[in-house]
C-alpha cells in the first residue's frame, strides 16, 4: 500500500506542512488572496501532495486554520517540529512558510516572528535561513526531500 496517498490527519507530515504555510500567512490576522493562491500554488506543485484533489485541500485548509486557531504558538510550533522529525521536512516546512510570507510582497513583524519561531523549533541555521528565503523569493523550486523508505 502506498503511503503517498494524502490523507490530512492531524499528525500526517502533509498536515504539517500545509499548518507551517497556514501559520505563516494567518500572522498578522489575516490570509490575503496572494498568500491562498500561494498556499495552493505550493500544493499542487510539491510530491508531498501528490495526490490532492482541490476539495480536499479546501477542507485540510478549513481544518488546519482551526488547529492554528485553538493553540497559541508556543503549543503549534513543537507540535509540528514533532510531526517533521527529520531536517529535511523541516527545511520544507520552513521554505513552504517563507513562500507564503513573502508571496504579497509583503513582511509584516507578525510574519516574520513565525518565521523566526519555525527556525529555533526546527533548529535551522541562519545560513539554512538565508539560503531557504532566498529560495522563496526568487519562486526557485524549493528543497525536495528525499521519500522516507
Amino acid at each position: 500500500m502506498s503511503n503517498r496517498h494524502v490523507h490530512f490527519a492531524d499528525k500526517s507530515r502533509q498536515a504539517a506542512l500545509l499548518e507551517a504555510m497556514l501559520l505563516a500567512a494567518s500572522a498578522d490576522g489575516a490570509v490575503s488572496k496572494v498568500e491562498l493562491e500561494d498556499i495552493y500554488r505550493r500544493v499542487f506543485e510539491r510530491p508531498e501532495f501528490e495526490d490532492i484533489h482541490a476539495r480536499d485541500l479546501r477542507d485540510a485548509i478549513a481544518e488546519a486554520a482551526q488547529r492554528i486557531a485553538a493553540h497559541d504558538l508556543q503549543h503549534v510550533l513543537p507540535t509540528l517540529a514533532q510531526r517533521l522529525p527529520d531536517p529535511d521536512s523541516r527545511a520544507l516546512a520552513f521554505a513552504l512558510a517563507a513562500s507564503v510570507v513573502v508571496a504579497d510582497h509583503r513582511t509584516p513583524p507578525k510574519e516574520l516572528a513565525v518565521l523566526k519561531g519555525l527556525q529555533e523549533a526546527f533548529g535551522l541555521t541562519d545560513a539554512q535561513v538565508a539560503s531557504l528565503f532566498e529560495a522563496a523569493e526568487s519562486s526557485a523550486q524549493l528543497p525536495v526531500p528525499p521519500t522516507p523508505i
